[in-house]
């Protein structure tokens, strides 16, 4: 077997789907389980077979083990590894199972041949449900986090990005969580957010602490049983733009201890909470044009503007 080329013809190029070759399964697949032939036939990448072995159950690997060693008989491992860097997206349900083992292939790809020091891989996740256990720590940087729309893919559960990393979500929502939602903490961590949805969870709903860096944009925080923005440290920041903070148990946006909060866009509004809408405890909130403080603030329970201890909430004439 050459290239996977097969008897029919068919290339295989990045991002190929193996139901999309126009020659047949290789031998050994019939030896297969049933549901691992699905899986194939469904579109999993040859190549991540060498990489996912490890994550079937006992039994699977029992039952696989020959029609897996026919089917991979004479690929080229740095071949197909060429083929995943040229296009590195992995796909819950279709290439894992679930976030937590689409997570621990990343970790692994990550230490092999042919990975190069910054690039980012992206992890596409289905439609539905997507349980996660507890807080479900990222373990690698450079990830990238792509649902299908803030009600199609739903995270349940906490998720936490921390150690310096650099991830991004994007088009799910977060929900449910027995903690915070999402948490960004550590020195030189960065969080980017786009079109997300953080919501009921038990907790806040987006915690940046300890130097962690947020950067939101389209997004909601509502309904978490703490404040819906936590953002705290002398080296931390939050920026959000076009953003709705609201129906959250504390206050919308919270900034303490020397940490700054942006506030931009004129889809920016914190309104509706238990106690107060912006909260400054020796932290700084700014508000950029054209996002106008006087405005997007309003029917908070406690107060729309609270500055306690030097805290700051300001209006800021030009943009950021």
């Amino acid at each position: 077997m050459n290239g996977f080329d097969g008897a029919g013809g068919g290339s295989f190029s990045s991002g190929t789907q193996i139901h999309q070759l126009q020659s047949p399964l290789p031998c050994g697949t019939d030896e297969l389980p049933s549901n691992l032939q699905r899986v194939l036939q469904n579109g999993i990448r040859p190549y991540l077979w060498q990489r996912t072995l490890s994550f079937l159950t006992v039994r699977e690997q029992a039952v696989s083990v020959r029609g897996v060693s026919r089917l991979l008989r004479g690929c080229s491992d740095v071949y197909y590894m060429k083929i995943f860097w040229a296009n590195p997206t992995i796909h819950v349900p279709q290439d894992v199972d679930s976030l937590a083992r689409a997570m621990k292939l990343c970790s692994h790809l990550k230490k092999q041949e042919g990975y190069v020091e910054g690039t980012t891989v992206v992890v596409v996740l289905g439609s539905g449900v997507h349980e996660v256990v507890g807080s479900l720590s990222v373990p690698c940087d450079n990830l990238s986090f792509v649902g299908q729309g803030e009600r199609e893919t739903i995270v349940g559960g906490g998720l936490v990005v921390e150690n310096g990393r650099k991830v991004s979500f994007e088009g799910l929502t977060v929900k449910d969580s027995s903690d915070d939602g999402l948490r960004a903490l550590g020195a030189g961590t960065m969080m980017v957010l786009q079109n997300v949805i953080v919501e009921r969870c038990q907790g806040v709903g987006v915690a940046v602490t300890r130097g962690a860096n947020l950067d939101a944009t389209g997004c909601q925080f509502h309904q978490n049983g703490g404040f819906g923005v936590y953002v705290y440290g002398s080296t931390t920041t939050a920026r959000l733009t076009n953003c709705t903070s609201h129906h959250n148990k504390y206050a919308g946006v919270y900034a303490e201890c020397g940490a700054v909060v942006d506030l931009m866009g004129e889809g920016t509004f914190v309104h509706d909470n238990e106690i107060d809408g912006l909260y400054a405890y020796r932290g700084t909130i700014n508000v950029y044009q054209p996002c106008v403080l006087k405005y997007m603030c309003n029917r908070n329970k406690g107060q729309n503007i609270h500055m306690k201890r030097g805290g700051i909430v300001q209006q800021k004439d030009s943009k950021k």
